[in-house]
């Protein structure tokens, strides 16, 4: 990512749409992405009716996304895999299950107990207006998905200096 500094997109996300489907009314996706919530243990995201969630993210202008971090206490509610949809059209759980995404992530337990950083195919994530993310199962294979942090990380998708155009043109 020449030039871009890998930082985190929280303030790119519009939080006023920020959406999960099949979310606890009382554990609901804010609890896992919001400022100082997320950095918080004792709120989270947890599944309502059964293991799987489709959360729903809009960025306020185009961003790279560059890695992703998820973490969870409990082991065997932690999902066990990310399939992640850049910009999507009209998704649901029938539609996400079906199709291959723009990538899938696959998890270790070690991986989400520490919060640790995966790298996505940067190559993919490049003008991302709209991500949405699809949680199949956890690695306990039980009824409820548990989510204690939630990370996107990247640039603005503007990243570009129109100054250096101007020194470019200046040259030719």
């Amino acid at each position: 990512m020449a030039g871009a500094e890998v930082k985190d997109l929280l303030p790119f996300i519009d939080t006023s749409t920020l959406e999960c489907l099949n979310q606890s009314s009382d554990h609901v996706v804010a609890h896992c992405m919001g400022q100082g919530t997320r950095e918080d243990d004792a709120v989270f995201l947890a599944s309502d009716c059964d293991e799987q969630l489709l959360i729903n993210i809009r960025f306020k202008q185009a961003v790279r996304i560059h890695s992703i971090s998820v973490k969870g206490l409990d082991a065997d509610k932690a999902p066990k895999a990310l399939k992640l949809f850049a910009d999507p059209c009209n998704i649901g759980f029938d539609s996400a299950e079906s199709s291959a995404g723009t990538q899938v992530v696959t998890l270790t337990p070690e991986a989400v107990a520490d919060g640790t950083v995966v790298p996505l195919r940067f190559v993919k994530f490049q003008s991302v207006n709209f991500l949405s993310i699809f949680v199949d199962g956890n690695f306990g294979d039980e009824e409820e998905t548990v989510i204690h942090k939630l990370q996107l990380y990247g640039s603005p998708g503007n990243a570009t200096n129109m100054g250096d155009w101007e020194k470019v043109a200046k040259k030719g």
